[in-house]
């Protein structure tokens, strides 16, 4: 699994991680791409199978009052500033190579980290989680999501790749 980047603004994050988990992705040096560009891209591009498990996963939690998933803000009116709403996660943090999105709720607070990392042949797309959970709920909850974030989130790497225009190996 890479590591998250020490200059990662993710170490800004204060609260203890008792989840992590790192992507990565190469970026042709022929392709580069923005941050914005980027987190855009993933925001907005999440396969139909995954939107359906959203919808399925949002119809369970509302029952327990956790938020759910709010209307895709449309991508042309975003600035990607801390406080901004990017789709399903608020962007809490950014700078030229990195965006931090993510949610604080009351079972759990996660964060994901999309960092450009540039390399001499090419760039490459680390997404980085990390999971803090409240309380026991928030344990047991991500006990169960695990298994399909573990799926979800290459997935969702190769979609923003191929939403960049970006090959597909």
């Amino acid at each position: 699994m890479p590591k998250v980047p020490q200059d990662s603004l993710l170490h800004r994050q204060t609260a203890a991680v008792d989840y992590l988990d790192c992507f990565a992705a190469n970026i042709p040096a022929n392709h580069p791409v923005s941050i914005t560009a980027t987190a855009l891209a993933f925001a907005t591009g999440a396969p139909g199978w995954i939107r359906k498990l959203l919808k399925l996963r949002d119809s369970i939690v509302g029952r327990f009052g956790l938020k759910t998933a709010k209307k895709l803000t449309t991508a042309s009116s975003l600035t990607l500033s801390p406080g901004d709403q990017l789709g399903i996660f608020k962007v809490l943090d950014k700078n030229d190579k990195e965006l931090i999105l993510g949610e604080n709720d009351k079972h759990l607070d996660f964060r994901v980290s999309l960092y450009l990392q540039q390399q001499p042949a090419q760039q490459q797309l680390l997404c980085t989680t990390t999971v803090h959970y409240n309380n026991r709920w928030g344990r047991i909850y991500f006990f169960f999501v695990k298994p399909f974030h573990r799926l979800i989130v290459p997935a969702i790497i190769k979609s923003t790749l191929g939403q960049l225009g970006i090959p597909l190996s």
